[in-house]
């Protein structure tokens, strides 16, 4: 019934079908990762990762969402960068049908509070002429400010889950008109594996990427990776545990540099540049990540270039999950 459901005059009866959903949405958020993209059509360039979140329904009908988060982003003046974040949103919330396609807006209301804090700089500021930029005594006084604009225009673009009939579901910043598809690099088969990641993704020298964490709740499981490398003769897919990839997360977060394994990976290969990666990797139930690794402190292969040749690794990832081979 999308011309009855849709009718802007019924918000009261799609609210009421959100309702059940709205109760999840901190369930979920709070099993994944989030991807920072510096535009939505670039490919990833850091992550963030939940740590709380709470949901209130307001008296207007709306929605309050008060979320943490801590995560790590990369740019060329600071390299890698740590920091944390959170913020309490009121988002006026609506769905669309698109067929057989829900299509769930959030669009921000108000911001009651929101904050962004550096942790970690990996590289100082330079002057071209040399030495630090003049009056720059810590580098997270230059990136801070702009941090925080960024983060607060984030917010307030609010975003979109695309829910399809069979329960997948992906995710947008902004409003998404009916009918368009947030960005992705493999399309996805009808009735196939469930997909828990299908993004592009951008792996600096000297840099990991930790995708996931993922909830494996059941023995006899495999994660099933589809991946492509360009810009970059190698790098290296690890999957880990919690026991390993936790503290690697920790550690891109609040250190600079490299930092090896804490443990031994379930599975680790090269990627090289050319066809497409695929693999089955059986995985022990518990919390898994796939790292990307292009340093040379864990994995097989080392980072090839000169001093200033970044030469970043372009990666684009797609992982299922489904009973093991």
């Amino acid at each position: 019934m999308p011309g009855t459901i849709n009718d802007p005059s019924n918000r009261t009866l799609r609210q009421e079908l959100l309702a059940e959903g709205m109760a999840e949405m901190c369930e979920e958020l709070l099993k994944r990762s989030v991807p920072l993209h510096l535009r939505d059509e670039d490919p990833g360039m850091g992550r963030m990762y939940p740590t709380s979140c709470q949901t209130r329904p307001l008296a207007n009908g709306n929605l309050q969402l008060d979320f943490a988060a801590r995560g790590f982003a990369w740019t060329n003046v600071t390299k890698r960068i740590g920091f944390s974040a959170s913020a309490t949103v009121e988002y006026e919330t609506d769905f669309q049908l698109d067929g057989s396609t829900m299509y769930v807006y959030f669009r921000q209301k108000a911001t009651a509070a929101n904050r962004l804090d550096i942790l970690m700089t990996e590289q100082t500021a330079q002057n071209p002429l040399g030495g630090l930029l003049p009056g720059v005594v810590n580098p997270q006084q230059l990136i801070a400010p702009l941090a925080t604009k960024v983060f607060q225009e984030e917010l307030a673009r609010g975003f979109t889950v695309v829910r399809d009939e069979d329960g997948y579901a992906t995710f947008a910043l902004g409003v998404l008109p009916p009918g368009q598809r947030p960005p992705a690099p493999f399309d996805r088969e009808d009735g196939g594996r469930e997909v828990l990641v299908n993004e592009r993704l951008e792996v600096h020298q000297g840099q990991r990427d930790y995708v996931g964490p993922f909830l494996v709740e059941y023995e006899d499981m495999a994660l099933f990776i589809t991946a492509g490398l360009e810009g970059s003769t190698a790098v290296d897919i690890l999957v880990v545990t919690e026991a390993v990839g936790g503290p690697w997360v920790e550690s891109a977060i609040t250190k600079a540099g490299e930092t090896a394994a804490t443990g031994t990976p379930v599975h680790e290969e090269p990627l090289a540049s050319g066809p497409l990666l695929r693999r089955a990797v059986r995985v022990p139930p518990g919390r898994v990540y796939v790292v990307l690794d292009n340093t040379a402190s864990a994995g097989q292969t080392t980072p090839v270039g000169a001093a200033g040749d970044d030469r970043a690794a372009l990666v684009t990832l797609g992982v299922e999950i489904d009973d093991a081979p």
